[in-house]
């Protein structure tokens, strides 16, 4: 297998970084599958170092592995001759810093996508890489991830095309509510994934894409645990916003803010908040917090199980935010006038 060896002695956090795709040969079972090869993956990567994204859809798996150059090409030869996959194509190969906090996530995007469909995606992100245009590792994710008939798949690179906003909650339910009503309101399919962590971390995510004027909005719904799984977080930097469902009650909305403000950590430019609740006096503690950690909160009046409320809530400050990027970096002030 080749892999990219240009040195990556400075800094010292740099990495190797390694995706690819390969088509999978289990028909069944798939999830129970992916845990196996887990628990094999910690108990062998992780005292070497490599970091490591495991996603499986349409048909394919799709890895994300970082470490040590020399660890990663020995790895990757011998996945080569793994009897759960075959042809093996290297999209993405680079050094550069660490994106994958933790040594183990894996994914499942549940989709009606034949595996041609997936298979031309990877044929031309290899083919992009062998002529020398390269995307970044979180970019690759998504084009693979993202099915050719979803609103602006062909986009995803474009950052002046694609905006990606995540939506969590105090509560379990009223995010997922709110994605589910974007795609019924938009006519568009809703994507359901599951992801998990090394230490057996199970969450769900579920996603819509639409038009929104001259972009592609794509919105998240996650839960709040979500967070700390490393995949999840590695593409936290994509989001523009966070918009954060609050309940009023201080004892949820609090560690809800915690646990963004740990995923938002050292990134920066992290995304604006935006906080929404039924009453104004509940941003005042979750708007003191993120203002003691530096990020930017912005508050919006709506019930959380008040969908179309809380889009039209939301949506005007998001429209903002995409006509003030058009002409150029925002400052705080600018965006605390959206107010």
């Amino acid at each position: 297998m080749r892999l990219n060896s240009k040195a990556c002695v400075e800094p010292q956090e740099s990495v190797a970084r390694i995706v690819y795709a390969s088509e999978a040969c289990i028909g069944v079972g798939v999830y129970a599958e992916m845990e196996r090869i887990r628990a094999s993956a910690v108990r062998h990567n992780v005292p070497v170092g490599i970091h490591t994204a495991l996603l499986y859809q349409s048909g394919w798996f799709v890895q994300w592995k970082e470490g040590a150059g020399h660890a990663l090409l020995r790895l990757t030869d011998r996945l080569a001759s793994d009897p759960r996959h075959h042809s093996l194509r290297i999209v993405h190969s680079s050094c550069g810093p660490r994106l994958l906090s933790g040594p183990w996530s894996m994914a499942i995007v549940q989709t009606n996508e034949e595996p041609e469909s997936m298979a031309r995606r990877v044929a031309r992100l290899h083919e992009s890489m062998e002529n020398g245009v390269q995307y970044s590792p979180p970019a690759v994710w998504r084009q693979l991830s993202t099915p050719l008939d979803h609103p602006g798949a062909a986009q995803q690179t474009n950052p002046d095309a694609f905006q990606r906003i995540l939506v969590c909650a105090a509560a379990a339910s009223p995010s997922f509510e709110f994605a589910r009503w974007l795609a019924a309101r938009h006519r568009q399919p809703l994507v359901h994934r599951r992801f998990a962590g090394d230490e057996g971390l199970d969450v769900g995510t579920d996603y819509v894409d639409f038009t929104d004027g001259d972009r592609v909005l794509r919105v998240i719904a996650m839960s709040r645990k979500g967070l700390a799984v490393p995949l999840t977080r590695a593409f936290v930097p994509d989001y523009s916003h966070i918009v954060l469902l609050l309940s009023g009650e201080p004892e949820r909305d609090l560690p809800l803010l915690d646990k963004v403000a740990a995923a938002c950590a050292g990134l920066a430019s992290p995304p604006v908040l935006v906080g929404v609740a039924q009453h104004r006096a509940a941003h005042s503690r979750p708007f003191a917090l993120a203002h003691h950690l530096g990020l930017i909160y912005l508050d919006a009046q709506a019930h959380p199980h008040d969908c179309a409320g809380v889009w039209a809530a939301v949506h005007p400050l998001l429209a903002c935010w995409r006509e003030a990027a058009n002409s150029g970096p925002l400052s705080i002030p600018d965006l605390l006038a959206m107010r």
